[in-house]
């Protein structure tokens, strides 16, 4: 219908000007099929805008300015209705709402893996940063006391690289090493982001819906230099356990050495047993010989074969002994115990080049032991910084994107996702652990100085106890070498010779025979002292045995 019939039909009708005509206008408007969706509070404000659109007619007025009012207030009824057409054109435009690319659908999610990977990132920056290898944390394999290139024992060596290689003590507290240095990864990484994910399920109200999905993500910072601390602290601990590594290396080297010395010593003596039993053996010929031609009696037989029958124990004694010693030695090298043990002659050992106050103060500075409390006082020192520095606020920066409701938010395509900016400190307000863990570190400290005053005390001790034994040899070998070895082996040429010209006794040839068996015996067991007093100077000087040699 046009606008002039609408006019007519108006104008015909005698209720033209009445509220039924008002009525029918309205009616006339919320039916028409160009708008048919438009919700409650459209029409409201419609009905509103048509009220303002038909004009009043004064009750006096003629049909002539009636028809002209009606006309007039029908062409802004038109007009309005153009308006509305159109705002209704658009919105069906608008609402037309073709479906999300997935770029657009993934956008909240991408939003959320991108905060991820920020986080992570600068994570993992923080972490690289912290964990650079220090000279003193690189892993340096453990190596053998300074023997020296060109020792007196090689196969000794041989045996201290292979303890080296394969002891397990040695193997278990290098494994224990490498856990503590890579405990030390766990400190000074940054905490672990946190991600919250919220939907509401049920909002109260119609409102909320139209953001009721967000995603936030948190990263807590400590204070400035706390995660270095925590780091460095760690590490010194993993090279105080690398120290304590060094010191036990050479208490089992020192061991070693010592057990292959008694392997060396037993084996020696029963080298010389076995030459006395044959010289004891041509002994027992002459006197059979002269038993024939009746130059002596039956009672030089029967010593002679007392004394054989001794010597003879006594070897199976010292090959006895030598089986636990092997025992030993073979367990410190991770080997089966019946494994043959190469030894060598135990030689003698120069005198040391450097007097007892030099000594000492070589043990003082180089002893693992005194490297090990210097490293557990630079770790406390950094636990203390450690301690005032968490004591210190923390703080945490993140981010929340409040995302957009497809369906209820389509009539509103302007509209974005939500981004939220959030920080956070907390405030470390009760100090009494503060205290606690720096008093206890103190006390720490404290202990570990007395710790280096006992060290030093024991090592001075023990470094007394050892040269006093070494200068012991010493004597006894000179002794031995320049006096009664040779005196011994003179009396006996000269007993033998008169014993077989009849002018001495047997029971004399037979006691000269054992103090010289003895006294071989002795130099032996000296020598073999001198050797281990050296590897005992060794260990407490932290493993200068070449300089000892020169």
């Amino acid at each position: 219908m046009s606008s002039e019939n609408r006019v007519l039909s108006i104008e015909k009708s005698p209720l033209e000007g009445s509220a039924e005509a008002k009525h029918r206008r309205g009616v006339f408007v919320r039916t028409h099929p160009l708008i048919p969706s438009l919700s409650h509070q459209n029409q409201r404000d419609m009905d509103g805008e048509l009220e303002n659109h038909l004009l009043p007619v004064p009750s006096n007025s003629g049909r002539g300015d009636r028809l002209r009012i009606i006309q007039l207030s029908d062409q802004e009824c038109v007009n309005g209705f153009s308006n509305h057409d159109d705002f209704r054109s658009k919105l069906s435009v608008r609402s037309e709402h073709t479906p999300k690319s997935p770029l657009k659908r993934g956008l909240l999610i991408t939003i959320a893996v991108l905060i991820v990977i920020f986080t992570g990132a600068f994570t993992n920056t923080l972490h690289a940063q912290g964990f650079e290898s220090s000279p003193n944390q690189e892993n340096t394999p453990l190596s053998l006391p300074l023997l020296g290139e060109t020792s007196q024992y090689p196969q000794l060596e041989e045996y201290l690289q292979i303890a080296i290689e394969q002891n397990p003590e040695l193997q278990s507290l290098q494994f224990l090493f490498e856990a503590e240095r890579e405990r030390a990864n766990e400190f000074g990484v940054m905490p672990d982001p946190e991600l919250n994910i919220n939907y509401d399920f049920n909002p109260m109200m119609s409102e909320s819906r139209l953001g009721r999905f967000s995603v936030s993500a948190m990263q807590m910072f400590p204070w400035f230099g706390t995660l270095g601390s925590k780091k460095e602290a760690q590490q010194f601990s993993a090279e105080a356990q690398r120290s304590m590594i060094d010191s036990r290396q050479l208490e089992i080297l020192r061991d070693i050495q010592i057990t292959w010395f008694d392997i060396a010593e037993v084996e020696e003596q029963i080298r010389i047993a076995d030459e006395t039993f044959k010289l004891v053996g041509d002994l027992e010929q002459l006197v059979e010989i002269r038993y024939e031609t009746a130059s002596t009696g039956q009672a030089d037989i029967l010593r002679i074969q007392m004394e054989k029958q001794r010597i003879q124990n006594r070897i199976e004694n010292l090959e006895d002994k030598l089986w636990p010693l092997r025992a030993k030695f073979n367990e410190l090298l991770n080997r089966e115990t019946g494994e043959e043990v190469i030894s060598a002659e135990p030689q003698q050992q120069a005198e040391l080049p450097y007097s007892a106050e030099e000594i000492a103060q070589l043990a003082k500075n180089q002893n693992p032991v005194f490297e090990t409390l210097s490293l557990q006082e630079s770790a406390l020192q950094q636990q203390e910084r450690t301690a005032e520095l968490s004591g210190r606020p923390s703080f945490g920066i993140g981010l929340e994107v409040m995302g957009r409701d497809f369906g209820p938010m389509s009539m509103f395509p302007d509209s974005k996702e939500s981004f939220i900016g959030m920080a956070t400190i907390r405030l470390p307000i009760y100090r009494s652990r503060t205290k606690s863990q720096k008093q206890q570190i103190s006390s720490r400290l404290q202990a570990v100085e007395m710790e280096r005053v006992q060290a030093e005390n024991r090592i001075s001790s023990d470094l007394e106890s050892t040269q006093e034994t070494l200068r012991s040899s010493n004597r006894s070998i000179e002794l031995l070498d320049n006096e009664l070895i040779p005196r011994a082996r003179q009396v006996l040429d000269i007993l033998s010779e008169e014993y077989t010209s009849g002018n001495a006794r047997f029971d004399e040839l037979l006691q000269i025979q054992r103090e010289l068996l003895d006294l071989e015996f002795e130099r032996v067991e000296a020598v073999v002292n001198q050797n281990k007093a050296m590897a005992r100077i060794e260990r407490l000087v932290g493993g200068l045995r070449n300089e000892f040699r020169d």
